[in-house]
């Protein structure tokens, strides 16, 4: 059975959580409690219990979790010959019966200059019409390893006065870094493999009924840039003041935290959800392909974070998102595929092939999960014409309308895909509301 850490008063550091290992009651009735599973890591750090669903397996279908088989999927963007063989980083929404997809497109590879915006809309989630550019190219298109200049990537749908506006984030590639992000430089080698962007600025227009506003800046950012490839209204223009206002300042309140690990590994790609005892709690990815997630703890409401540590969550690597459903579970979607941790050294990615919805009743431990997409992606551009993609079902966005969970994603970062699943499918009965863990370490 995992042991029983009690976080007390404040939350602990990673050299406190080994202090406090064996400590065994809370202080105060607001205290809350993290379990711990008894392994440790490869770096001798105490393993957070989160994941009783089991390890996934190599080689089986759906990595042996259970296949949601009333799941039905559609396609949103199948066209990569013509349009680009890069397509990633998924953004749903739904908006008055409408279906709104956002995801980023370009015809060489991931996060170089020239990447745009595309989108879809669809009446049902199922049945989607046409692609149409959304943000043209920022900048001359270039190759994957050597594009330096503007690229967009696709942002979050915001909804402002009755209407809805797509976001685009804008960077600047200018090359490639070590894990330690000190070292710079313009070819990528088997040191140098995170690409160093500068973030530049965010954009905005409006989309409501796939009709298309002008592009306009969210902050003052975005005044400085006079080489865009496009045009776009600076920040302060009257007619879209309030608009940049209003929608800039919501990524001021969800500002994704970044906090710091135990034992020094890069920490990326933060999902936030927020638990009945008002707990806010981040699932985060590392760099250093441990193949599990960290977790960081919130009781300021976001304004401090804890030390981030160490779980049981497989990690492919991958993102992951969460959201809470209708009772108050907390949904976890990503590529939960890793069937070992710490074992980078010999085996950096495990293909993103199963992309699963992971359900916790209380936030703390993730009980059951379920395969959403599985199946290796068969790619019709090559992929050494259009680096920088791989695995299967991955980067979701998902969303709860009516009776449906809907999750878009990107299908070997070539096709663009919408999964809708049945809640009824996924989530426990109301008669009985705890899921118990398919297994113990």
């Amino acid at each position: 059975m995992p042991k029983v850490l009690f976080i007390c008063s404040a939350i602990l550091c990673g050299a406190a959580l080994v202090a406090h290992a064996q400590q065994t009651a809370p202080s105060t009735a607001n205290d809350f409690a993290l379990r711990l599973s008894g392994n440790v890591t490869a770096q001798g750090i105490p393993e957070v219990y989160m994941w009783g669903a089991g390890m996934p397996r190599d080689g089986v279908e759906g990595a042996g979790f259970p296949i949601l088989k009333n799941a039905q999927h559609s396609a949103i963007f199948q066209e990569a010959v013509a349009a680009g063989g890069y397509n990633h980083h998924s953004q749903l929404a739904c908006y008055k019966g409408v279906f709104y997809a956002a995801w980023s497109n370009h015809p060489k590879g991931e996060d170089a200059a020239g990447q745009r915006i595309l989108f879809a809309t669809s009446s049902d989630g199922v049945t989607w019409r046409p692609w149409t550019e959304a943000f043209p190219p920022p900048d001359k298109v270039g190759a994957w390893d050597d594009g330096f200049g503007y690229y967009s990537v696709a942002g979050p749908w915001r909804i402002y006065e009755n209407e809805i506006y797509l976001t685009a984030r804008l960077y600047k590639f200018v090359g490639w870094e070590d894990a330690s992000g000190k070292d710079l430089v313009y070819k990528r080698d088997s040191v140098h493999y995170f690409k160093r962007f500068e973030s530049v600025g965010l954009l905005a227009r409006k989309m409501t009924g796939g009709t298309l506003g002008p592009v306009f800046a969210l902050s003052t950012r975005m005044n400085r840039i006079s080489d865009l490839a496009y045009p776009f209204l600076p920040y302060g223009d009257p007619a879209w003041q309030a608009a940049a206002n209003a929608i800039g300042q919501t990524f001021e309140i969800q500002r994704e935290p970044i906090p710091t690990a135990v034992d020094g590994a890069r920490m990326v790609e933060p999902t936030v959800y927020q638990t009945s005892a008002n707990i806010k709690i981040a699932i985060v990815r590392d760099d250093k392909f441990s193949h599990r997630k960290y977790v960081s703890f919130s009781k300021d409401d976001g304004r401090t974070w804890s030390t981030a540590l160490p779980t049981n969550i497989p990690d492919s690597p991958s993102l992951d998102i969460s959201l809470k459903a209708p009772g108050g579970a907390i949904l976890l979607i990503g590529n939960h595929c890793a069937s070992r941790f710490d074992d980078g050294a010999k085996r950096r990615h495990y293909g993103r092939d199963t992309l699963d919805v992971a359900i916790s009743t209380d936030g703390y431990l993730f009980a059951k999960t379920f395969a959403i997409r599985t199946g290796a992606h068969q790619w019709r551009v090559p992929r050494e014409e259009v680096p920088g993609r791989g695995g299967g079902p991955q980067y979701p966005s998902a969303l709860i309308e009516k009776d449906r969970l809907y999750v878009m994603y990107s299908l070997g970062k070539e096709d663009i895909w919408c999964t809708s699943i049945p809640l009824a499918d996924i989530l426990p009965a109301p008669s009985n509301p705890s899921i118990q863990p398919t297994s113990l370490p």
